[in-house]
Order: structure tokens, then sequence, then C-alpha cells
């Protein structure tokens, strides 16, 4: 049984655009070595003090009663709650996570507002039989199986991860595809078209650089590196009718899903 840690708030604001999100889960034990930009946040805000403990996940154990007070006022004002930046709701082969974030979509549901959630694992058929207004996303930097095992040891393997989008998006949910942090090829060589082969019925794909890893500016012209990389990826989507945000788009959405002040992101109340 995982262990629980316990919060006096769960729900907050991104930036006053209607977009909420709310943190039910300290930690993540998907092990990622890019390095972990969550980990290297709870940390900095003392909320972690090293990587073995932020791999060892803990439940927000009054999630669900938190959620229950802070709902009734967002009914009519929140347009989406996501489930969550500083953590993965569907974290590989962790099955207390994932119920505790299926009975939180079905609280926040109840309330008429949609859930927006990005993973690493697998999207449950359990959440595909709730509102039709959920969104699901995958994060996919790679199809290389070798890759998975070096970064992103403890998520699904990719076959298993993309299978759980594609089977959401046969259910007519919206579906979307993160493609960040998307490393160098001095880090990783890859035909980023593998990728978006394995992706070609998502809604939206996201692509973005790969932080707070000294190895990426050891690539020259990394920067130009992104916008060739970005534009690439954008005049694809446009071929396949595919919404693209990121470097080379050629209109830059506000990006509403993520807060004005990241510290925000990372303030549990613990």
């Amino acid at each position: 049984m995982l262990e629980r840690v316990y919060r006096k708030s769960l729900i907050y604001e991104m930036g006053g655009s209607g977009a909420y999100a709310a943190t039910h889960v300290v930690g993540c034990s998907h092990g990622c070595r890019f390095p972990c930009y969550a980990f290297l946040m709870m940390r900095r805000f003392g909320k972690v003090a090293t990587y073995e403990e932020w791999c060892q996940p803990k439940l927000v154990g009054n999630a669900l009663q938190l959620a229950q007070r802070e709902l009734p006022r967002l009914r009519g004002t929140a347009h989406s709650i996501s489930l969550s930046f500083a953590t993965d709701a569907f974290m590989y082969d962790q099955p207390e996570v994932t119920e505790l974030t299926l009975r939180l979509m079905r609280l926040i549901n109840s309330y008429d507002i949609p859930v927006h959630i990005l993973t690493k694992g697998i999207i449950p058929a359990e959440a595909l039989q709730l509102s039709s207004a959920n969104q699901f996303g995958i994060t996919l930097v790679s199809v290389d199986e070798a890759f998975r095992q070096r970064f992103e040891p403890g998520a699904a393997p990719y076959t298993e991860r993309v299978a759980s989008l594609r089977r959401a998006h046969e259910r007519g949910f919206t579906c979307f595809v993160n493609m960040e942090p998307y490393p160098t090829p001095n880090i990783w060589k890859q035909d980023i078209q593998h990728i978006l082969d394995a992706v070609d019925f998502a809604d939206e794909i996201r692509l973005g650089q790969l932080n707070y890893n000294d190895a990426v500016q050891e690539y020259p012209d990394w920067r130009g590196f992104y916008e060739r990389t970005g534009s690439a990826v954008a005049a694809w989507c446009e071929a396949h009718g595919i919404v693209y945000e990121g470097p080379g788009a050629k209109r830059r959405r506000p990006r509403t899903r993520h807060p004005v002040d990241p510290e925000s992101l990372f303030r549990a109340e613990l």
C-alpha cells in the first residue's frame, strides 16, 4: 500500500483562463532520467529531498474530501481540470494511483467539468466510460524501447502507450501527443518520422525541447535543430489535418494549459 500525505487544498487555477489543475499524488515511479522537471521543482521548493524518495509515490489521502469541498464553487467557472502537471495520473503499474484518479475523474465530471490527462502510462478502459468531454494525451519522444529503458525505465512500453491512446481516439475522445522533452541527436539519434507515423490518428501534437540537460547545448546549433524539427513536424501535421503546437508553428496559441507562475504547480501544502 502506498504511503499517504495530506494537503490543505487540491485544485488551483492556471493563469486565469478557466483552466485548473490538481495534484493528488506526490512523486512518480517512472524514474525518468531527462532529468525529471517535476522532481527538480519539488526539490527546489523543499517538498522532496532525493530522487529515490521521489520515485516512491505517495497518495494525497484527503484528495477526494478536498475535491468535494472545492468543486462546487468551480461549476460553471472551470473549463477543465488537469490531473496533473506534477505527477502521472495513470502511473504505470500503480493500481492505487489509477483508482484514485478514476474516482476523482468521476467526481469532477459530476460537476460538468472535463478532465485533461497526460500520461506515460496506460489509459484504462474505465476512463473511456466517463464524460466524452474528457481529453487524453501521452508523452512520446521516441518509439525505441532502448531509449525508454534508459530514460523512462518505469513508464509503459511505447506500443502499449500508443495503443491505449488509439482506443481513446476510437471511442471519440480528443487525443493529443506530447513530444516533449524531445532529445537532440547527440543524446539519442532517431528519425522523428517513426514517432509521427505511430500517432497519425492524434488530434493534436505538441513538440518541446529538452531542458535542464547540459548535453543539449553541446549539440551544434541546437536551437536551429529544434526550429528545423518543429517546422518539419508542423508541415507534416498540416498535411494530416492535425493541430500542431511548438517550434515552427504558424500560429502560436497562448499556452493556457500552463500556469503563469511555475511555482504554483508545485506549491503542495503538505
